[in-house]
């Protein structure tokens, strides 16, 4: 099964990613410094729209208000709904290179004044022609009309991009920690996945905050296209507003904790699970009284945001098996949006 194994690829790549960051961000921290925008921004279609909505907020994380980040759709930028500004810095993120919008989105940017860059997997691809730098992760090499590997590597790029520009003192513990973590979410997924009978939950919910929000929309997409289930996202404090209502014996609720707000996300874990649903807490550390996934990310900003996608690939593929779906033919997808 393809999208299996690009799921089980994870940590590999990361690891190859680890190993050929600094040759791959040399040219585009070159531009960054030489151009100086006032604005780093991301635009993406689909699974790259919320890689985009990360992104933003780790750069801005990290920056600690040195420069400011936003996110587009590529149809927000390409209908003239939104638009960055003359001077900012608009990377455009597309696995493929070829999605229409986001194309469009660059082409609109670049009219406007716009400098622009490119993150794909693709080698010769549109997008890198038509960005003023482009990045090549050719090594991410995914066939599966799924986006698994190739989100969080970009993802892993972007945000190892922010130390590097903000705190690099920290790049290299990073560099090397996220592989090590990326091993300990799959794994641990896996074993958690073991004690459930994933056949008994038709609801799903993803709650979190910043990063974690981003992390847990991508979870909405990877669990509706694989295995057409009904699945909710929310800031975690938000489901009590109304949302908790449709909790039944059925739910499974993934709440990824942060340290900040973690007393009471476990408190909102505890509401659900007296609903009867059943509650699993992804965490830096170990927490007790629930099931829960360990990333082991020793940081506090964040930084293991895009592996906590991992867990909700890998829920949205058992479902899928589950009902007798083929997590490689999604019902009326195609791997490329073009108009």
């Amino acid at each position: 099964m393809i999208t299996r194994n690009e799921i089980f690829e994870q940590p590999r790549k990361h690891g190859i990613l680890s190993r050929r960051y600094r040759s791959l961000s040399r040219p585009l921290v070159d531009f960054i410094e030489k151009n100086g925008p006032a604005c780093v921004d991301f635009v993406g279609c689909g699974t790259s729209y919320f890689l985009a909505m990360g992104c933003a907020k780790q750069l801005e994380r990290l920056s600690k208000g040195r420069i400011k980040s936003s996110y587009y759709s590529g149809s927000e930028i390409m209908l003239g709904l939104a638009a960055p500004s003359k001077g900012d810095l608009l990377i455009g993120l597309s696995r493929s290179g070829t999605s229409t919008e986001t194309l469009l989105a660059l082409e609109k940017a670049r009219r406007d004044g716009v400098k622009t860059a490119a993150l794909t997997c693709h080698p010769g691809s549109v997008m890198i022609e038509m960005a003023d730098l482009p990045v090549v992760m050719d090594f991410i090499e995914e066939s599966a009309i799924v986006m698994t590997k190739s989100f969080t590597s970009m993802a892993f790029f972007v945000s190892a991009l922010a130390r590097e520009l903000f705190t690099p003192g920290s790049l290299d513990d990073y560099l090397s920690n996220i592989p090590v973590s990326s091993r300990a979410v799959l794994d641990g997924s896996l074993n958690f996945l073991e004690t459930l009978a994933i056949a008994d939950f038709d609801h799903f919910v993803f709650l979190g905050y910043d990063e974690y929000f981003a992390a847990s929309m991508e979870g909405i997409i990877k669990v509706t296209e694989m295995s057409l289930t009904e699945a909710d996202c929310y800031q975690t404090l938000e489901y009590r507003h109304g949302p908790k209502s449709k909790v039944r014996k059925s739910t499974l609720a993934v709440v990824s904790a942060n340290e900040r707000s973690l007393g009471e996300e476990l408190a909102m874990a505890g509401e659900i699970e007296k609903l009867g649903g059943r509650p699993v807490i992804i965490s830096c550390g170990k927490v007790e009284g629930f099931a829960n996934i360990v990333t082991r990310y020793g940081g506090k900003d964040f930084g293991d945001w895009f592996l906590r996608a991992v867990p909700l690939q890998l829920l949205g593929l058992e479902r899928a098996i589950a009902k007798n779906l083929d997590p490689d033919r999604p019902r009326n997808l195609t791997k490329v949006v073009q108009l």
